[in-house]
C-alpha cells in the first residue's frame, strides 16, 4: 500500500466516523433509535465515534507512529458490528442499522490489510 493510499484509507475512515456521528444524530428515528444526543450514553457514544475518527485522522497523518490506533480501530469496529448484528438478530435493531455497520466491516478489513502489509 503506497503512502498516498494509506493516507486516503485513514482519512476516509475518519470521515466515515464523523459522518456516522451526523447520521446517528440526524437520522436516528428512521434507524429505529432514540436520538443519541437526548441521553447520557448516547452522547458518550457520539463522542467515542467522533474521537475514533480523530484517531484515524492521526493515523493518516503519520501511519507508522500511530499503528496502535489501527489495531484498536479494528477491535472497536468489529465490536460495534457484533453488538448491532446481535440486536438485529434479536429483533431489537432495524435492517437499516445492520446495513449501516457494513461500512465498519469494510474498514476493519482494510485496516487489517494495512497492518499486515506494512509490518516491519
Amino acid at each position: 500500500m503506497t503512502t498516498t493510499q494509506t493516507k486516503a484509507l485513514f482519512y476516509s475512515g475518519a470521515l466515515f466516523n464523523w459522518g456516522g456521528v451526523l447520521i446517528l444524530s440526524l437520522l436516528a428515528g428512521p434507524l429505529g433509535l432514540e436520538p443519541p444526543q437526548h441521553n447520557l450514553f448516547g452522547q458518550i457514544a457520539l463522542l467515542a465515534i467522533f474521537a475514533f475518527g480523530c484517531g484515524y485522522w492521526m493515523v493518516g497523518s503519520n501511519p507508522r507512529a500511530n499503528r496502535g490506533i489501527v489495531l484498536l480501530g479494528i477491535f472497536s469496529k468489529l465490536g460495534v458490528v457484533a453488538i448491532v448484528w446481535a440486536h438485529w438478530l434479536a429483533g431489537n435493531a432495524t435492517t437499516q442499522m445492520a446495513a449501516l455497520v457494513m461500512g465498519d466491516v469494510l474498514f476493519a478489513l482494510l485496516f487489517a490489510m494495512y497492518l499486515k502489509r506494512s509490518a516491519a
